[in-house]
């Protein structure tokens, strides 16, 4: 009985696919190259380039799973005063050798830098933090380092702290879109400016922008004479008009920041912003919100979280498209606010809640709060699911025009409706399966030539 039972025992083990773990019992043992899991690349503005990284960096295998891997990459990013970037690079070991080990590079770009020069700056200080690890492989025999730096970037670093702009950046930019059916038409067009200085103990931001939307649909419609009896044409058929309705949206709006650090948590500023929308029956709309805000996280930590109150008041002009529902045209009101919002970047995802309250001091029962939730969470490399969610308690409605509602303006949008609350959801997952080596790249037939129309 006994040699049956060794036997089936001796079977298993010879019948089962061998593991692909590295578990290591002495540096004489290594494995032949470091698997690594980036994360953060995705939906960047062109400086972070898989393709790219996985072309440059052939010493190791990079794996779709990030429990398996070895190390585990994760790469933050937040705008830099000047217009450029900070990118974070978080290394962080998992597994066998490297379990424990933890470190983290800033990567600094400007404004002028191109995709390709940012792409291949991240990718050096990418290869620079994997280094180490590398080392403890078989791969890293064959490695060999460069530790010169060139008299270029000594000069390079010394322009960089001369700035004839001051720190001043612009942005201009425009869109549009057109879109057509048999009885309907409807074009949207906008235009933007944003003028941002950022240095670490002043900020200042000026934007504009400018929406309109034109539509005009055909409605189909039974021609009747002056007691309602139907038109007939020489066929005897009633006779069908094309009547034209226009639906025209516009909207106009700026807005200036100033805020000042005065302690690694504290700073204080205001809000100035200016605004046209006759959805929400505003023919211009001004306000001034001077504030003051702590940051319970240091400045050094907040590309990978922050946690932020800010407590401001704010008084507001309202000019009206419509009298309103409390029969006036202009008005000035005054209403203090607290918002905070808590933002997380780590290894199982990403995280975002924003809560706010606000009511104006002159009417307690004018109110309104709200709580917004965006988070992704990476179950594994290959399954995530994200969410999105904004609810919002709405009791001051002040700027509701009086008088009854058409269907066209139902219809259209073109107003605001009555409403107790407001909830915005999205929700969704991703899941991916097959190989877990994301090592090569092939970008033949890339795209469909940007075509958006159906096939």
């Amino acid at each position: 009985m006994s040699k049956i039972l060794l036997l089936l025992i001796l079977t298993f083990f010879a019948l089962t696919t061998p593991s692909n773990s590295q578990t290591l019992v002495g540096d004489n043992n290594l494995p032949n190259k470091l698997r690594v899991f980036i994360d953060g690349c995705d939906g960047r503005d062109g400086g972070c380039d898989m393709d790219f990284i996985r072309t440059e960096i052939t010493a190791v295998d990079f794996y779709r799973d990030n429990q398996t891997a070895d190390v585990f990459l994760l790469i933050n990013n937040n705008r830099s005063g000047g217009g450029g970037r900070q990118y974070q690079l978080l290394f962080i070991g998992q597994q066998n050798l490297h379990a424990g080990r933890r470190d983290t590079l800033y990567v600094n770009t400007i404004q002028t830098d191109t995709d390709f020069e940012v792409r291949e700056k991240l990718t050096r200080f990418i290869k620079l933090g994997l280094a180490p690890f590398v080392a403890k492989t078989k791969a890293g025999e064959g490695i060999e380092i460069n530790m010169k730096t060139g008299s270029g970037n000594l000069e390079d670093t010394v322009q960089e702290s001369v700035d004839p702009w001051d720190y001043w950046v612009f942005n201009v930019g425009s869109d549009a879109n057109i879109e057509l059916e048999e009885l309907s038409r409807e074009i949207n067009f906008g235009g933007e400016i944003n003028i941002d200085r950022i240095t670490d103990k002043w900020k200042i931001s000026l934007s504009g922008r400018i929406d309109e939307r034109l539509r005009r649909t055909i409605q189909k419609v039974p021609r009747v004479d002056t007691n309602g009896n139907p038109v007939i044409d020489e066929s005897g058929i009633q006779i069908i008009d094309d009547v034209e309705n226009k639906f025209d949206v516009s909207e106009f709006g700026f807005s200036h920041q100033l805020v000042k650090s005065i302690s690694p948590q504290w700073s204080y500023g205001y809000d100035m912003a200016g605004r046209q929308n006759t959805r929400f029956n505003y023919q211009f709309q001004t306000s001034f919100r001077p504030a003051l805000e702590y940051n319970f996280f240091p400045e050094a930590v907040q590309n990978s979280r922050f946690l932020r109150g800010n407590y401001g008041i704010e008084v507001r002009n309202n000019r009206y498209v419509e009298e309103t529902i409390s029969g006036v045209f202009r008005e000035t009101r005054v209403l203090h606010s607290l918002r905070v919002s808590l933002g997380l970047n780590q290894r199982w995802g990403n995280l975002e809640v924003g809560y706010r309250v606000r009511n104006y001091l002159d009417d307690f029962s004018s109110w309104s709060t709200g709580l917004n939730i965006s988070a992704e969470v990476r179950v594994t490399g290959n399954f995530s699911f994200f969410v999105r969610a904004e609810g919002n308690y709405v009791k001051d409605q002040i700027y509701l025009a009086a008088g009854d509602y058409t269907e066209q303006d139902i219809l259209s949008g073109r107003v605001n409706l009555p409403s107790a609350y407001t909830i915005d959801t999205r929700f969704g997952f991703n899941y991916r399966f097959g190989s877990n080596l994301n090592n090569f790249v092939n970008r033949r037939f890339f795209g469909r030539a940007n075509f958006v129309g159906n096939d």
